[in-house]
């Protein structure tokens, strides 16, 4: 991440890296600025945007190479569009130049297959029109938004990367959702990019992709390392069970119509449960089962322990 930084047309005012006690940098810049901190997805970012000095931000996950063109871009795009926060896609731009590979129908039949999974488990949405009813059942789910290449303001996007005002990132007060990561099972972070983003529209934050702008990840999923793939399931399971619910309790619940985001999470709660359930029936799967319900419980724990 720091040579893509290193090779940007603008110059940053600075660089910041937010380490936890004991790890080191396998490369330097020479003038970046260290901020030791815990150990955590939350308490890292937090740590680093608090940090920060200039006007706009560029926030960005350490496993990310980009074009020397990036922040450029992005900052074009934020200023042309009138945006507090502009966000890229992973592995390319919307408008790819290369010519479309030929995707197999068993390629499509599983694309298929993962949007019906997400639609009725309530975690995505395909749709071009505008719904308040999708609205509220995907975000009251976990706002997981999928923006295409249309210019459209978005309530959601991906915490890897994106391109912010200073000011309006700080309002956002990320250092008090470390409740992300304090999981009695897990401290893995799940849904800190939807809290993060939510909070951002909730505070009038005008955010959107900017369609020819792209990163690449180098090293998806390292954050949630497990030595199994039923611990890998266990952990899985507990994380968004927990999260996910906490989230819908403490900022979807208070900033929506009742009646609507009440049938939304009674519909995401129900369906995701269920689905879990059917595909996890093997006794084998259990624990895992076990896992999603510990995370109902212990986000409820939470929320009552704090009202």
């Amino acid at each position: 991440m720091l040579n893509a930084i290193e090779r940007q047309t603008v110059i940053p005012l600075e660089v910041i890296v937010a380490i936890p006690d004991g790890y080191t940098l396998d490369h330097t810049l020479g003038y970046e600025k260290i901020v030791r901190c815990n150990k955590g997805m939350v308490t890292q970012r937090a740590a680093g945007i608090e940090a920060a000095q200039g006007e706009y931000l560029l926030v960005l996950d350490d496993d990310l190479d980009f074009p020397a063109d990036f922040a450029e871009q992005m900052y074009k795009h934020l200023q042309a569009k009138q945006l507090d926060c502009t966000l890229a896609f992973p592995n390319g731009g919307c408008h790819n130049s290369e010519p479309p590979q030929k995707v197999s129908k068993k390629t499509q039949l599983l694309a298929e297959v993962k949007r019906a999974r997400g639609a009725f488990t309530g975690q995505v949405f395909y749709s071009r029109r505008k719904s308040e009813w999708f609205d509220v059942i995907t975000s009251t789910a976990g706002h997981r938004t999928y923006v295409n290449c249309e210019d459209k303001l978005c309530q959601a996007g991906c915490f890897q990367c994106f391109f912010i005002k200073g000011s309006m990132a700080k309002d956002v007060r990320f250092d008090e959702e470390v409740w992300l990561e304090q999981g009695r099972l897990s401290k893995y972070a799940a849904y800190d990019d939807a809290v993060f983003f939510y909070k951002l529209y909730l505070h009038g934050g005008r955010i959107a992709y900017t369609p020819d702008t792209g990163y690449t990840h180098l090293d998806a999923g390292a954050g949630r390392p497990a030595k199994s793939k039923l611990e890998a399931k266990r952990i899985r399971l507990y994380t968004i069970a927990r999260n996910r619910t906490l989230f819908w309790l403490l900022h979807i619940w208070p900033s929506r119509h009742k009646v609507r985001t009440l049938l939304g999470g009674i519909y995401a709660l129900v369906n995701y449960t269920l689905y879990n359930l059917i595909i996890n029936l093997h006794p084998k799967y259990w624990p895992a089962i076990s896992a999603l319900f510990a995370g109902y419980r212990d986000a409820f724990k939470y929320y009552k322990k704090g009202l």
